[in-house]
């Protein structure tokens, strides 16, 4: 039999044993917690660069777009599908003013294929204003700047040589002569306005590009 100071001895091992359990179990839970955080922090940072690489493929996508149908605007020839006249347009002009007429028609068309890009590249520009801050969009401006400059040097073109008013065509020709000619793309980077908007462009690039590829940390 276990006398009363072996059976004090046997529960004073039980509770130890019971202690280291119980210790341990803390270890181990404590152990999983910091393993659950840490796997969370990495998936955190994962999704959100996962998130950042899929925006920035889109922003770049739209931002070539947006590239593309600008310098469309400027593409010395015009097909016959753009200066296209309906019955109403053909009856509103003068035989001799048809052509004209056309050119004006197909330079609206072209401004309206760009809106619609410029219209997708400010919706991710308000989006990458939530997301990044206003970077992106300072980066941006200067392209909206020569878009401006060609919007406005083509109207001064249509209201001096298209219109046919010639009192009021004088002065528009006055003031066009203050602007540089940028309204022909001459297809190659010698062109100011093309080789201008590539520089832009490539520090958007330069902006975007380390997003599409980068590791977290």
């Amino acid at each position: 039999m276990v006398g009363r100071e072996g059976l004090m001895e046997t529960g004073t091992i039980s509770a130890a044993i019971t202690a280291l359990a119980t210790l341990l179990l803390a270890g181990a839970a404590v152990g999983a917690t910091v393993a659950a955080f840490a796997g969370l922090n990495t998936w955190k940072k994962q999704s959100l660069w996962d998130l950042d690489h899929e925006f920035a493929r889109r922003a770049l996508l739209t931002l070539y777009r947006y590239r593309d149908t600008l310098f469309a605007v400027r593409h010395p020839a015009m097909l016959n599908s753009e200066m296209r006249l309906n019955e109403e347009e053909r009856s509103g002009v003068r035989a001799n003013s048809e052509q004209s007429a056309g050119v004006i028609k197909a330079y609206a068309r072209r401004w309206e294929k760009h809106s619609s890009s410029e219209r997708e590249l400010e919706a991710v520009l308000l989006e990458a204003d939530a997301v990044w801050g206003l970077e992106l969009r300072v980066l941006c401006k200067p392209l909206f700047d020569l878009q401006r400059e060609l919007r406005t040097y083509i109207r001064l073109h249509i209201d001096a040589n298209l219109r046919g008013n010639t009192e009021l065509a004088t002065e528009y020709r006055k003031i066009l002569r203050t602007y540089r000619d940028i309204l022909y793309d001459s297809m190659n980077e010698s062109d100011d306005f093309r080789r201008e908007y590539s520089a832009y462009l490539a520090e958007v690039e330069s902006f975007l590009r380390p997003k599409l590829g980068r590791q977290s940390k």
